[in-house]
Formats: structure tokens, C-alpha cells, sequence
């Protein structure tokens, strides 16, 4: 692999720097999901700084990675700066709307990479709920939470299909990496929501 990502990792993270910081000193849910990646990401990327030869999976979970965080990234900053106008405390108070949207997001490239349809009303109708929700001010989070659980809940049961996001990979490559992220949390990404 090109060393080139490796350079373009370094610059996103220079670019993104501040706002990694203020949502991880804020507690924002929105970090704490992206973590894992950003966490394997950079242990990586110290390796390749250090001058350790990275073999293929390396490469390919770096690339992975990077690819998914940089992505997702882009459309936080997004609702971040834009909609919210970089203040912290709103856009807080709508994390966990947002992280649904990544969720729907994920899932639906998930669905579509192995040759699924991701092209199913309820879960396109459950994303512009959403979208409207944050746009509406609209923080109702039982009924959104609850609308959240039942569409998957429906939507996987009619489809027969097993997800595992990407976030719950690299939790186990963080893992087995001995990057520990949650030793002080009782904190299990990919589950139910409530």
C-alpha cells in the first residue's frame, strides 16, 4: 500500500484536531462511538511512524478505517458547523439523533456491499424522521428511540439478516491490539438502544 494514506491520515487528523478534542472533552456520544476506529487508526499509524513494516491486514483495516472514518466525519462536521453553528451544547443535545442517522447510514452501505437491497421504505421514511427531527429541533428521544428499535427490529427479522458495524469491528480489533477503550464503562455498541 502507498505510504500516501498514511500522509493523508496525518493531515485529516491536523484538519479535524480541534473538534476531536472538543467533542471528547465535551463527552460526546458522537466520539465515543467513532473511538474505536479513531483509536486502531492511530495505533497504526504510530507503527508506520515508528518504521514498523505493516502486513496486509494492517494495511487493509487501515484503509477500512480510514475510509469510513474520514466519510462519516465529513457529514458530522456538516450538522456540526453548519446547522449548529459549532455550538457544542446544541449539538449535543442532538447526538444521539445523529448517531442514528450513522447507524441507518452504516447500515444501508452494509446492506448494499452484500448485494441487499438497502432500498426499504421504513428505513428510508426512519432517516427523513430523523433528518427532520434535527432540523425541527425536535429532540423527542423515547419516540425516536422507540420508532429507531422498531424499524430495525422489522427491517432485519423480514430481510433474515445479521448486522455487525464496522464500529463493532474495530472494538475487537482495538481489543486484541490491547487498546482498551471502555474499562471504566459498561458501554456495548451495536446492541438494542434505550
Amino acid at each position: 500500500m502507498d505510504n500516501l494514506i498514511y500522509k493523508d491520515y496525518a493531515a485529516w487528523k491536523l484538519e479535524n484536531q480541534e473538534i476531536l478534542e472538543q467533542f471528547n472533552r465535551n463527552d460526546n456520544a458522537i466520539y465515543d462511538r467513532l473511538e474505536p476506529v479513531y483509536a486502531v487508526l492511530n495505533h497504526i499509524y504510530d507503527m508506520v511512524v515508528n518504521g514498523e513494516e505493516l502486513d496486509e491486514d494492517f494495511e487493509l483495516i487501515f484503509h477500512s478505517g480510514f475510509d469510513y472514518l474520514s466519510m462519516q466525519f465529513e457529514v458530522i462536521k456538516i450538522y456540526f458547523e453548519t446547522l449548529f453553528q459549532k455550538n457544542c451544547d446544541d449539538f449535543i443535545e442532538y447526538s444521539d439523533l445523529l448517531l442514528y442517522l450513522i447507524y441507518i447510514s452504516d447500515v444501508k452501505t452494509d446492506l448494499d456491499s452484500n448485494d441487499v437491497d438497502s432500498d426499504i421504505d421504513s428505513l428510508n421514511n426512519l432517516e427523513v424522521t430523523i433528518e427532520n427531527m434535527i432540523m425541527e429541533r425536535n429532540n423527542d428521544k423515547i419516540y425516536a428511540t422507540n420508532l429507531f428499535n422498531k424499524v430495525f427490529e422489522e427491517v432485519f427479522s423480514s430481510i433474515e439478516y445479521e448486522y455487525v458495524s464496522i464500529v463493532d469491528i474495530f472494538s475487537e480489533i482495538a481489543v486484541s491490539l490491547g487498546i482498551f477503550l471502555y474499562e471504566d464503562d459498561e458501554f456495548v455498541i451495536g446492541t438494542e438502544i434505550k
